[in-house]
């Protein structure tokens, strides 16, 4: 499924809580969403995979297969893993220039920096830069395996 039809598929899943008064059922949505992560076997819950200048201990795992990147994540808070649930649900399975040049639009679509805190928009933050820099480096991976592989 393409990223933008993900993105519309979040937005639509959101609309039924658009207004404030629909405040705890927004959070439980989001909760949800990470409680429906795989987590990340405890013993790579380590510094390579965890995301820096986050309140909340979060870590992201990638892996590519086949010309697309999967993510698996986890962390220690429900909102926080909400958070990831979503992102990763809108990157996971696609190409590394797909998701290096995706453009979030959903994330104000369903009102998510009006609702989040400091520290949760700081987490949102983080794990978007984490998830682009795992991408970044799998996307180099590749290509030097590529230029190995054409070179022998």
């Amino acid at each position: 499924m393409k990223i933008d039809n993900i993105q519309d598929k979040i937005i639509e899943e959101f609309e039924q809580f658009s207004d404030k008064k629909h405040r705890f059922p927004y959070f439980r949505k989001l909760i949800q969403v990470g409680n429906d992560l795989d987590p990340i076997p405890n013993d790579e819950l380590d510094k390579e995979h965890e995301v820096k200048a986050s309140k909340s201990n979060i870590w992201i795992k990638a892996s590519l297969m086949e010309d697309k990147v999967y993510f698996t994540a986890d962390s220690d808070n429900p909102i926080s893993k909400g958070l990831v649930g979503l992102l990763l649900r809108v990157f996971s399975g696609n190409s590394p220039r797909d998701i290096i040049n995706t453009h979030l639009y959903f994330l104000s679509e369903i009102n998510m920096y009006e609702r989040l805190n400091e520290d949760w928009l700081n987490d949102l933050q983080a794990i978007i830069q984490k998830i682009k820099l795992l991408t970044a480096k799998l996307q180099v991976l590749e290509i030097r395996r590529d230029n190995l592989a054409s070179a022998v």
